[in-house]
């Protein structure tokens, strides 16, 4: 492989990979006129330790700061239609900074709960939120440690960066 052809590839594997990362990110803010800032399940599986909400202020709240954003997540068992609020919190959130909520999820929620329910809302206005994310947290476990699901694309594309980089050493 010469370097032109390793060059090529390179900007090849970083594109796709920021495709990826574009498609497989959690959700973003961006909805107008609505206060409700996430409204998404996430599945529960085996491996799934917690599930998150990352709340990120706009870099100028012009003195309209900080902003409280109540953040739910519930608990849903599709086979009886149940469903458990297991965390409801409110976060403030300042400009230029992001603010977490989470709910741990332990062995019986697991067993329990086939989907998580985000809900993040505020009766602010909410252009003055740049961006929210959700998603889970799990444990690693087997040849694949944390490269897979929603929270494992940035170590997949670390990884094909690496064998890249290897390969193209051997010139």
């Amino acid at each position: 492989m010469n370097r032109n052809t390793s060059a090529a590839l390179v900007v090849a594997i970083v594109a796709i990979a920021a495709i990826g990362l574009a498609f497989g990110a959690g959700g973003v803010a961006g909805q107008t006129n609505s206060t409700e800032l996430a409204n998404d399940t996430v599945a529960v599986e085996n491996t799934t330790e917690s599930v998150y909400v990352d709340v990120t202020g706009v870099d100028d709240m012009n003195g309209s700061g900080p902003v409280d954003v109540n953040v739910t997540f519930t608990g849903l068992n599709e086979s009886d239609g149940s469903s458990t609020v297991l965390n409801e919190t409110t976060i403030s959130v300042a400009e230029n900074t992001t603010e977490s909520a989470n709910v741990t999820l332990n062995e019986s929620d697991r067993a329990a709960y086939d989907s998580v329910r985000v809900v993040a809302s505020t009766g602010a206005n909410t252009s003055l939120i740049d961006s929210v994310n959700w998603g889970t947290i799990g444990s690693a476990g087997g040849a694949g440690v944390g490269l897979g699901g929603d929270t494992g694309a940035i170590g997949i594309v670390a990884a094909v960066l690496v064998v890249v980089w290897l390969i193209g050493r051997e010139d």
